[in-house]
């Protein structure tokens, strides 16, 4: 399709908060912090900050490149790679089988995030209603509200990210990047500011930035920095393809690419700057993993002046944070099903509303050993998966030529041979370690 004809996003800025607001969500609220204080603070800054900026950098150049050249999400768009290294037959339809992969990948993924942004959802009706806050104990409150039904929860969440999604991409998606994204940076950082102000909180930027070199040394940390990195910048072989072929052919896909690793870096830094120095402030374990986000916080703002309305704000930027995640993730469901099987929009969006929403009565929420599979093992391969057909089966003159559109200049070989060279083989080379390591 013509960019006159296919819903684009609108503006240059528009693309690129809509592919930051995918990529800022639950991976750099909760992940990020408990990562950080795992694995010594700024030694865990370090190698995510190398692998943002080597491999998950040139990943998103080559998976924004591969949609706008493509006009596809990754099942036509690995079909039309082949076709223009001149394959046929067979080998474009093996092609068109593995888009498969990151598509039904990601909305695995999806289902469960469905159930962890229901739970956000939650959390914030409790915050305002004062359930929440004047709960006797923030883990007996967790425990009730993920012990019984969420369903009632996600078909809120779903009738939310609907309404969104049948706007289309500029009046939908595109807005909704526009406003969500720079409220949750305005919240947090309140919040940050706030934190600032407790007693102790400087033990927390103390952990957070004293240098413990010896974590540098330990490949555990360099495999999960580089898991984090996906992770957090939506590098999962689909996501980037599909929001790419929104993308008009004026974008400068290399300073876009650059503005939303930025963005997502800094935001993961801010949640680090609320949630570590009040962890610390409280005298609370830093690694106590998931329980972060629902108990450990909660009990934090309990003990506060005005912690209920602190607590509003926390829940608030969350869930503009996770809520934008999971539009990203269920539009490459519905790309799928308007670009391959050419159903209207309209009908895109409810059926894969509607799926979502069954898949999770049957589910309900028991997806989460499922999902760390999906994220060890299937996610750093779709990333290779999108790497490979970029920047190894795209005729190098023909990707170069795609990514000049935009930049003002003709593009080098330098992000081919960053491409095929470092991303791939690093990525080849973690990923084997990850089964290594997590056999």
């Amino acid at each position: 399709m013509s960019d006159a004809k296919k819903d684009l996003f609108s503006s240059r800025w528009g693309f690129i908060l809509a592919c930051a607001a995918s990529a800022v969500g639950m991976g750099n609220i909760w992940l990020f912090p408990y990562r950080a204080g795992e694995l010594g603070g700024a030694m865990f800054l370090i190698p995510y900050v190398i692998c943002v900026a080597v491999l998950g950098f040139t990943a998103i150049i080559g998976e924004i490149t591969l949609g706008r050249l493509t006009g596809s999400g990754p099942i036509l768009a690995f079909r039309k790679a082949l076709e223009l290294k001149g394959k046929t037959g067979f080998a474009v339809k093996a092609g068109e089988f593995l888009g498969w992969i990151p598509v039904l990948t990601v909305f695995i993924i999806g289902l469960g995030y469905t159930v962890i942004v229901a739970w956000v959802l939650r959390f914030l009706a409790g915050s305002v209603s004062g359930t929440a806050f004047s709960a006797a104990g923030s883990e007996t409150y967790f425990n009730s509200v993920t012990g019984n039904s969420i369903l009632l929860w996600i078909a809120f969440v779903l009738l939310f990210v609907i309404i969104t999604m049948l706007n289309g991409v500029e009046k939908g998606i595109e807005k909704a990047g526009k406003f969500m994204l720079p409220a949750f940076l305005i919240l947090f950082l309140v919040l940050a500011v706030r934190v600032m102000f407790l007693p102790n909180a400087f033990e927390g930027y103390k952990y957070l930035f004293t240098p413990r070199w010896e974590f540098l040394f330990i490949p555990r940390t360099w495999i999960l920095a580089l898991g984090q990195a996906f992770y957090s910048l939506s590098i999962f072989g689909s996501i980037m393809i599909v929001y790419g072929s929104y993308a008009k052919k004026s974008e400068n896909i290399v300073s876009s690419a650059r503005n939303v690793a930025i963005i997502d870096t800094l935001a993961s830094v801010i949640a680090s700057l609320v949630i570590i120095p009040a962890v610390f402030a409280f005298g609370i374990d830093i690694a106590s993993g998931p329980s972060l986000m629902f108990i450990t916080m909660p009990d934090i703002f309990k003990t506060m002046a005005f912690g209920r309305t602190f607590m509003i704000i926390f829940f608030v930027a969350v869930f503009f944070a996770a809520v934008t995640s999971l539009i990203s993730i269920l539009e490459v469901v519905i790309e799928t099903l308007q670009n391959r099987f050419a159903v209207k929009r309209v009908y895109a969006v409810l059926l894969t509303g509607a799926v979502t929403f069954i898949c999770n009565i049957f589910i309900e929420g028991n997806i989460g050993k499922f999902m760390d599979i999906l994220e060890i093992h299937f996610v750093p391969f779709c990333a290779l998966a999108a790497g490979i057909f970029a920047f190894w089966i795209v005729p190098p003159e023909i990707l170069k030529s795609e990514i000049s559109k935009g930049l003002g200049k003709p593009a080098g070989n330098l992000i081919v041979y960053a491409g095929r060279y470092v991303f791939c083989s690093l990525v080849i080379i973690i990923y084997l370690l990850n089964i290594f390591y997590t056999a």
